[in-house]
């Protein structure tokens, strides 16, 4: 073999390990963040005893250090929620888009259990737009909300305003590319 067919080799080789090495290279940091949010929404009764809530949350998120790209980005989720009276429960699902500019996104799942005024579970980071392409992570979290206590005497259909409830993440971890 010729030795430029084996520099050759050696460079490809070296060109593939580093292509399949990308994940080595990306950040992982980890952040307390806090979403003050109001939501709107409709209550429809879906059994005995139970309500289900179809609308939307939004809110700014705050990160605990007041620094980093996440800081005061605008969040909105549309979520379910199930609430039953019988069992005074409740869990809820929902996708929320956290925009830290028109070209700056990241997209989220939610996803939580509990009781009247309280559903824990997580809170997972899914992708992104512009510097946030390839981001993921994900951190427990805690919402606290009244629509337990509002939707409690409504009728069917009714359109509820909540005035306000919060989304905790106390150690959300963000991994980047």
């Amino acid at each position: 073999m010729t030795r430029k067919k084996t520099v050759l080799r050696f460079l490809m080789a070296i060109l593939i390990l580093c292509g399949r090495s990308g994940l080595a290279y990306a950040e992982t940091s980890t952040i307390s963040a806090v979403i003050p949010w109001q939501g709107q929404g409709e209550i429809f009764p879906v059994g005995t005893g139970k309500l289900r809530f179809l609308g939307s949350i939004e809110g700014i998120m705050y990160v605990e250090t007041a620094e980093g790209e996440l800081d005061e980005a605008f969040v909105q989720c549309p979520i379910v929620q199930d609430l039953d009276a019988i069992s005074q429960s409740t869990s809820a699902t929902g996708n929320c888009t956290i925009v830290v500019s028109t070209e700056d996104a990241v997209f989220a799942e939610i996803t939580c259990e509990g009781t009247k005024g309280v559903c824990r579970g997580d809170f997972k980071l899914t992708g992104g737009t512009g510097r946030f392409l390839g981001i993921s992570g994900s951190g427990k979290m805690t919402v606290r909300s009244p629509v337990y206590a509002l939707a409690a005497n409504l009728s069917d259909g009714t359109v509820l305003q909540v005035a306000s409830g919060i989304l905790q993440i106390p150690e959300l971890e963000i991994i980047t590319p």
